[in-house]
């Protein structure tokens, strides 16, 4: 992933200081994405349980056991903006171009939390698509067994009436573990975007019911797909 980055590298750092380039360094973001699975030799198969409406924003939220899920969330079609944990910033260039094209935050401070909800909003009245690992991170306990969501693309979800996409990546973990980064196992990657949820209010218990609606889609898909 690193190598594919460099290739592109000096075209993102010259963007992403330019609020107006954001929507084409995203598209490059997924060009690298694909070039990463193409070159190791890793299948993608999508399964699409809708039709996909270009004029609509989204939030993307995905399950998240390895790193390839970066990668692969990145394949979606349409530009969006990660929000993410802040520890990757740290990264030598990456970082620079990741916590200026994206959305960082800090999980252990509510101050970063309240900062990154600002920015998301600031993204959504732009026009962007957001992505979200709602698990926080990977906190793998039991394969495939989900940890609790947070509240975050949610509460956005519900204050702007905007649809979640819940997407479920059931092999990622197969292909590459937490725990072997280095050891790339050869096998087909399926990626599987549901029809979108949209919120059905505007209070907290709502937000609440949203999240457990988004958790249980995704969680029954890899449910099934494990057991195959």
């Amino acid at each position: 992933m690193a190598f594919f980055f460099a290739l592109l590298i000096i075209p993102l750092l010259l963007m992403v200081p330019f609020r107006g380039l954001h929507n084409i360094a995203l598209r490059v973001n997924n060009l690298w994405a694909w070039c990463f699975m193409k070159m190791a030799f890793i299948p993608v198969n999508k399964e699409w349980r809708f039709r996909l409406d270009r004029k609509q924003q989204y939030i993307l939220c995905a399950n998240h056991f390895s790193y390839l899920d970066i990668p692969i969330l990145g394949l979606f079609p349409l530009p969006f903006k990660f929000v993410g944990k802040s520890s990757l910033a740290r990264i030598p260039l990456f970082g620079f171009m990741y916590q200026t094209l994206h959305i960082t935050v800090n999980r252990a401070s509510y101050r970063s939390r309240a900062q990154s909800l600002v920015k998301a909003r600031k993204a959504i009245e732009e026009g962007y698509n957001l992505g979200f690992f709602p698990e926080g991170g990977i906190r793998l306990k039991t394969y495939p067994q989900m940890v609790d969501f947070k509240d975050g693309a949610f509460k956005l979800s519900v204050e702007n009436n905007i649809p979640i996409l819940p997407v479920s990546l059931p092999d990622n973990f197969l292909i590459q573990s937490d725990d072997d980064l280095f050891n790339i196992r050869r096998r087909k990657c399926r990626i599987v975007y549901h029809e979108p949820i949209w919120p059905k209010g505007s209070e907290d218990q709502d937000v609440k019911q949203l999240r457990q609606e988004v958790s249980r889609v995704i969680q029954t898909e890899l449910n099934k797909y494990t057991e195959s």
